[in-house]
């Protein structure tokens, strides 16, 4: 870990899985805190890469700012990247919905006019070519 590896890399260094670790932690309180200092150093190793690159060094620093970054939110438990948003009507009520006239329906083509009509059909014939296309390299792949 002193290398920058996470805990779950280094139990794959080790061939075992990650599990056996965070059990190890739970039983051993020696090995946490053996995990927790081996943490420490790998955001000190990463903390001295950003500092060197900073100053000239060679390196990635946006990805050593995100190993960084997510080592942060990891140990701090914040995986919170995504945001939820919750819509509602007016004082809270659910959001009105109305069904249309043409509820239930996909297309009235009665109510179409004749060049509405001419246009639909020449996208469901290229539709049609065009899958047929596809099945006809399909088979010939087999």
């Amino acid at each position: 870990m002193a290398e920058g590896r996470s805990l779950e890399g280094c139990a794959a260094l080790l061939g075992v899985h990650p599990d056996s670790l965070y059990e190890w932690q739970k039983v051993h309180p020696e090995f946490s805190e053996a995990v927790r200092a081996g943490r420490a150093a790998a955001t000190t190793f990463w903390e001295n890469r950003l500092l060197d690159v900073a100053n000239g060094g060679t390196g990635n620093a946006q990805a050593i700012q995100w190993a960084l970054r997510n080592r942060s939110r990891a140990a701090s438990g914040w995986h919170h990247d995504s945001q939820k948003f919750e819509h509602s009507g007016p004082d809270g009520a659910p959001v009105a919905i109305e069904a249309s006239a043409n509820s239930g329906r996909l297309l009235n083509i009665e109510q179409m006019s004749w060049e509405d009509r001419e246009a639909l059909k020449g996208i469901l014939l290229r539709a049609k070519a065009a899958a047929d296309g596809q099945a006809k390299i399909g088979h010939s792949e087999d």
